[in-house]
């Protein structure tokens, strides 16, 4: 059984107005938080590796020589970043200073998500908190799909019929809606729409 988690995602502020070169937002949507979770089931658990195996993975990434399923979603992810950088993170990560390159409040919009009762929060790193962004630069925006499009898209993504790039980083979080919180989902966004 599914356990429904009721949440209230509102705007997040950040407590440190600096701003950073560096945000691990995309990155927590997979990861966790804390880097606590196999990301898509598929990779190590990141807070539990040292950091020169950290160091291995994020280069090779970055060079096209390390990875699986995942490789080309994770290329895009780290080529935007300079040997410095990945230092950096590295350090952020191994220190567990993450909470401060997370940005949850990508376009500082005042606008309140409504209670639902699944949470979005795997959502939110890529396709912003109002469902705003193109997810990894490849999606539609989703906040200006109409709710039918919302729907058949997830019951695509979960069916396997639908999706390009990110079709299989989809399918694993389509999955785990019922068709119940799919409509809720839908019905959340096209309110966000709206206001």
């Amino acid at each position: 059984m599914i356990k429904h988690i009721l949440i209230t995602v509102t705007t997040v502020a950040i407590l440190n107005t600096v701003t950073f070169a560096i945000d691990l937002t995309t990155c927590v949507g997979c990861h966790g938080k804390h880097f606590e979770k196999s990301a898509m089931n598929t990779s190590r658990i990141v807070k539990d590796l040292k950091p020169n195996e950290i160091r291995k993975a994020l280069k090779g990434y970055k060079e096209g020589s390390h990875g699986g399923a995942m490789k080309d979603t994770m290329n895009r992810q780290i080529s935007k970043f300079t040997d410095k950088e990945i230092e950096e993170i590295i350090t952020i990560i191994t220190t567990n200073k993450i909470a401060q390159y997370i940005n949850l409040d990508s376009n500082k919009s005042k606008k309140e998500i409504p209670q639902i009762e699944v949470s979005t929060d795997n959502c939110i790193s890529c396709h912003g908190v109002n469902f705003e962004k193109s997810a990894m630069g490849y999606s539609r925006i989703v906040n200006q799909m109409s709710k039918e499009d919302i729907i058949a898209s997830l019951n695509g993504y979960k069916s396997g019929t639908y999706g390009g790039h990110m079709k299989a980083l989809m399918a694993t979080q389509a999955t785990k809606l019922s068709t119940q919180e799919i409509e809720i989902v839908a019905q959340m966004i096209t309110n966000l729409s709206s206001n």
